[in-house]
């Protein structure tokens, strides 16, 4: 009888242990799913910009390359091509851009992209000024968990931020 409680105790805390390491391994395959995106959106961003500096006028630095990029939607068609083709998904509703953790980490940066709810593909855009000319941009992707056979939309949803480089 000593045998049969003491090998139970083991396969619980076996199970446990696996149920531990299951969820750090899902964990860090949303975080690295979160982290490309990020990545994705600021290397479109910069390659965007260095396409229509070299069309610009000198005297036009101060243009606003993401307005421009949203408004022909060429940047915002390229961006979610490329969430969709490396599977980053995210539930459009609730839209967390204005989250007050976000505002907390970001300051009174102002939102670019979305500019609705309907909008929302799964990553923020804000512009940040440096000074009158100069500027950046953050991009906020989020690291999720969904588990849709329990019905469950979002388990957690965790920023990651990232910043381009400073255009002049």
């Amino acid at each position: 009888m000593k045998d049969s409680v003491g090998s139970s105790l083991l396969v619980y805390l076996v199970i446990i242990i696996v149920g531990i390491v299951g969820a750090c391994v899902i964990a860090s395959s949303a975080y690295s799913k979160a982290y490309k995106a990020k990545t994705n959106i600021i290397s479109i961003i910069d390659k965007y910009y260095l396409v229509n500096t070299d069309t610009n006028d000198a005297d036009d630095n101060t243009t606003d390359i993401i307005t421009n990029c949203f408004e022909d939607e060429t940047c915002k068609e390229t961006i979610n091509k490329t969430l969709d083709n490396m599977g980053y998904h995210m539930p459009k509703t609730p839209n967390p851009c204005e989250g007050t953790n976000i505002r907390n980490k970001i300051g009174a940066a102002p939102l670019i992209y979305p500019t609705s709810t309907e909008d929302f593909y799964g990553y923020c855009i804000y512009k940040n000024k440096v000074n009158a000319t100069d500027y950046y941009y953050i991009v906020v992707t989020f690291s999720h968990l969904n588990i849709n056979v329990l019905g469950i939309g979002t388990l957690f949803k965790t920023p990651v931020y990232g910043e381009t480089r400073v255009y002049y």
